[in-house]
């Protein structure tokens, strides 16, 4: 007996996959194809896909994944299990968030929309077709009840495990009397430029320049919009894996906030670091900005709204609304500088009042011009916020120089960096390096070689205004240190991995220069490097035993005694990568099977009671 049965079409922008299933499946469906639509149909209820759109009548609904762009409820949002969306027909979501049924079981939708409301590449509809005769809404709310909880949550759609998909479907409707229509819908454009950018990010993990020229042309081929670009670019830099766990932890710690007025210290200061991490990754901010509109609420907002120095700030753009000409005054170059330091601090505290000070006073500035017909102020407020999208073009760039390895200036952004420079010392001739160069050479996360790299271009650019250097001698300069970077921690890596397995003895000076040849022979048959500078070598090979001691000597110390400071000590005087030294305490934890309570109350130096099955080393 046929129970499932399958259709494969295309038509307009999609590709269509049709699956009907059920005991009865072959003779209780029906199918017609015209020449620009072709219509499904059951028991009262159809399903038509056209060149343009879908239409709809029956019971059942519509299910994608979640992905950046979706509007995602708070409740699933909190939830680590809910992957998708599922739409009821004829149900609607209340200022509550909780699901209203109603009769209105026939709609339709457009390619255009639905792919844009829904997930950009992938989307699905269903429909039960059942003798059961009840009303519309009851019978929703009982194929809700039966099926909801596993279409929410499985991840038959991100593998295409549509044969799975369908059959476990069947199972949790349980009714054997049924026919279950499902319909998966693609749209072939967005899935050739998804699938493009996703095979270049998972290599090389950035914009993947080498592959611009084949996005571009798909682009173009196919008429992508910019925000359908942007929402499947960020859906795969999310789900790359080490992008998506940092993105996750972050929203763990929003949703354990979730119940409270204000986020502790504490769960503040990991904000901040995971913040400080996402740079270093290449993670697009917006990830975070979007969890924190969802979230937050507002909270930290209404809370640093209250600090000394964003009152400072709503006090001096309120002079653009002096309407008494004796008493209005233009805002003044020291007020500039005082703004630029204070959007500086609250960039330091991950402090989003500031922006919410911009967007009122923004909205205040647009409100006024339309009721007065005058956009003298809006025209001024504007050329103020010109500064500040200065302050964010050259921090991007200094802290990617800052926090990613093997980051490379281009001659674009180095061009960039010296006209918004001059800018700055127009203002103050202090004010780049105080806001920008110190703040980052004092930040804890830096690595040494981004130390380099700040210290280079805070001299080059100095040179290249005094006539003592050219761009093009700064970029020379730059590439050294840049390929001695990669060098390194290609024979750190080198180096790591045969250290396991290497047993010392007497003889170091021989072992160290066994290693060495045979790493540059590695080196040079990968095209890497066909030398290996000593002192180079040497220092790999010191930092490597200093984090053998750390692991095998000081951090049982630290977990055992509670002994904080030698922690500090460490940090401060290796000179190792704190982002690194971080990473192996989480391996060593995860080896040892420790608890992670443990390792976080080192990383905030706290006493922490550990009861029972605490293991000790």
């Amino acid at each position: 007996m046929i129970k499932d049965l399958r259709f494969h079409g295309s038509i307009g922008p999609v590709e269509y996959f049709a699956f009907i299933s059920g005991v009865k499946a072959y003779n209780t469906y029906f199918c017609e194809e015209e020449q620009s639509r072709i219509r499904f149909f059951s028991r009262g209820n159809e399903f038509i896909i056209s060149e343009d759109g879908i239409s709809y009548k029956g019971t059942g609904g519509s299910f994608c994944e979640y992905m950046f762009g979706v509007e995602k409820p708070v409740k699933d949002t909190a939830k680590n299990d809910v992957l998708n969306r599922l739409i009821m027909f004829g149900a609607y979501m209340d200022g509550s968030e909780q699901v209203v049924f109603t009769n209105a079981i026939q709609g339709s939708e457009s390619f255009s929309r639905l792919f844009l409301q829904g997930h950009a590449v992938k989307n699905y509809y269903f429909l039960v077709s059942t003798d059961v005769s009840t009303e519309y809404k009851k019978r929703q709310k009982s194929i809700l009840r039966s099926v909801g909880k596993f279409l929410k949550r499985t991840d038959y759609l991100s593998d295409d495990r549509d044969t799975e998909l369908l059959m476990n479907f069947y199972d949790e409707l349980g009714e054997t009397g049924s026919i279950l229509l499902a319909f998966k819908l693609i749209h072939k454009a967005n899935q050739e430029f998804y699938n493009l950018f996703k095979s270049c990010y998972s290599v090389t993990k950035d914009e993947c320049s080498e592959k611009e020229k084949m996005l571009n042309n798909v682009v173009e081929r196919q008429h992508i919009d910019q925000y359908q670009q942007e929402r499947m670019k960020i859906d795969v830099m999310y789900r790359h894996s080490e992008n998506r766990n940092v993105v996750d932890e972050y929203r763990n710690i929003l949703v354990k906030g979730l119940s409270r007025d204000s986020l502790s210290p504490s769960d503040k200061a990991k904000l901040n670091r995971l913040k400080t991490l996402s740079i270093r990754n290449n993670i697009p901010h917006i990830l975070f900005d979007t969890l924190d509109d969802r979230l937050l609420k507002g909270k930290v907002i209404q809370e640093d709204d209250k600090k000394d120095y964003l009152t400072e700030v709503r006090a001096i753009l309120q002079n653009l609304f002096f309407k008494d000409p004796s008493l209005k005054e233009h805002i003044l170059k020291e007020d500039i500088i005082r703004l630029i330091r204070a959007k500086s601090t609250a960039n330091t505290q991950s402090d989003r009042g500031f922006e919410q000070v911009l967007l009122d006073v923004g909205k205040a500035c647009d409100d006024l011009a339309r009721e007065t017909k005058d956009y003298a102020i809006f025209e001024e407020f504007t050329s103020i916020v010109t500064y500040f999208d200065r302050y964010d073009n050259v921090y991007a760039v200094l802290s990617q120089l800052a926090f990613m390895k093997n980051m490379a200036v281009k001659e674009a952004s180095l061009r960039s960096l010296l006209g918004n420079k001059k800018e700055f010392d127009e203002l103050d001739r202090d004010l780049f390096k105080s806001t920008f160069i110190k703040g980052l050479l004092s930040d804890t996360y830096i690595t040494d070689y981004g130390k380099r790299k700040i210290r280079l271009i805070s001299r080059g650019l100095e040179k290249i205004q005094h006539g003592e250097a050219s761009i093009k001698d700064v970029m020379k300069e730059f590439r050294k240190v840049a390929q001695e970077e990669t060098l390194y921690y290609a024979v750190h890596a080198a180096l790591k991995e045969k250290m396991k397995t290497a047993f010392p003895g007497i003889d170091i000076k021989g072992l160290k220069r066994q290693l060495k040849q045979d790493i540059t022979q590695e080196l040079a048959e990968k095209g890497i490097a066909n030398k290996i500078p000593t002192r180079l070598f040497d220092k790999v090979f010191m930092d490597l035993r200093k984090e053998s001691v750390y692991l095998s000597q000081i951090l049982p110390r630290i977990i055992n005694n509670s002994e904080y400071s030698l922690r500090r000590d460490f940090f401060e005087n290796s000179g190792l990568d704190h982002f690194y030294i971080e990473s192996i305490e989480q391996e060593y934890f995860n080896e040892k099977g420790l608890d992670s309570e443990i390792l976080a109350s080192i990383r905030e130096d706290r006493e922490l009671s550990i009861s029972g099955g605490g293991e000790r080393i």
